[in-house]
């Protein structure tokens, strides 16, 4: 790995969170600095030129960039780009359909590979299939790195950190209360939806995989009863309305899975929830029932085959 040419290559910097990804880092980088060396792929050549000329109009450094031309289906263009750098970052989804084969290469060519995946069944054949390889030829592979689910991973990590500093111990239970966000679904997140609801059907032995709380987790482990909300309640701990998260789905099973791999450092019996908050009263009681519609109407959308072909388009 010591002898590649780069040390980060964005795959997909022609999409839109790859252009986000490429943007940081030409503003807080520049395309040469003393830290790494990086460079930008993704399938259409076009597409990356006229990205570079977008981008030149706020930052001219953008013109010196390299770039790679790379196909989610093409293992030989795969193989070059695994090869290429020490690191890759996938913006390229949905990872079920268009993810499998760069983690392969990734795992077997012993080079670095982070994602933003949401998609719990494509994290969990990640894992079955090159968890070993990866570690044998001494590379990471690391899902979710995104809003799925960095907030959640590391903010369970922060916390038990400070709470063995004052307490001595770590907590035994943490739930995770979101109280705003902005943006709402984009076509990456609404497409991974349908993935995933196309991949289950497809494969009907993965159908509790879904439910399963601990579906990232060893086979040989057993968690605690646990199970994410599933209507409005007042949480008197905090005095708020809860309803469901939407993100909860992936970001509680990647807790327990890092709860594991640090060697159940939290504790066996360790239970982590998360939930959407708002406010006391009668328009957090509103909010909070609209929240719930929503994700219903969705999930309903989704079920039948006119709407789910109106989602898809």
């Amino acid at each position: 790995m010591h002898n590649r040419p780069f040390d980060i290559i964005v795959f997909g910097a022609t999409g839109f969170t790859g252009k986000l990804v490429v943007e940081y880092l030409i503003e807080h980088y520049g395309v040469n600095n003393e830290l790494f060396t990086w460079a930008i792929a993704g399938r259409n050549e076009d597409k990356i030129k006229k990205v570079i000329e977008t981008l030149a109009d706020k930052n001219d450094q953008i013109k010196k960039i390299k770039f790679f031309i790379a196909d989610s289906f093409d293992e030989k263009s795969l193989d070059h780009l695994s090869k290429s750098a020490k690191l890759i970052i996938s913006t390229v989804g949905p990872y079920i359909k268009s993810g499998k084969n760069l983690v392969s290469h990734c795992a077997h060519n012993g080079t670095h590979y982070c994602d933003l995946t949401g998609e719990v069944p494509f994290i969990k054949e990640s894992i079955d299939a090159y968890d070993k390889v990866a570690k044998k030829n001494e590379c990471k592979i690391i899902h979710s790195c995104g809003f799925d689910s960095i907030p959640s991973d590391l903010g369970v990590l922060f916390l038990q950190s400070e709470a063995k500093k004052k307490y001595d111990r770590f907590c035994s239970h943490i739930k995770y209360y979101v109280r705003a966000t902005k943006g709402g679904f984009s076509g990456g997140t609404i497409a991974s939806m349908i993935a995933i609801s196309n991949y289950i059907k497809s494969k009907p032995n993965l159908s509790g995989l879904l439910g399963n709380p601990y579906a990232l987790n060893s086979d040989k482990y057993t968690g605690p009863s646990v199970a994410s909300l599933r209507s409005v309640e007042w949480d008197q701990e905090v005095r708020l309305w809860t309803a469901p998260f939407i993100m909860s789905g992936i970001n509680t099973r990647v807790v327990r899975r890092s709860n594991e791999l640090l060697g159940f450092k939290y504790g066996k019996e360790f239970i982590y929830t998360e939930v959407t908050s708002f406010q006391k009263g009668i328009m957090g009681y509103f909010k909070s029932y609209s929240m719930l519609i929503f994700l219903g109407l969705t999930k309903f959308l989704m079920s039948f085959k006119p709407t789910f072909w109106l989602l898809k388009n």
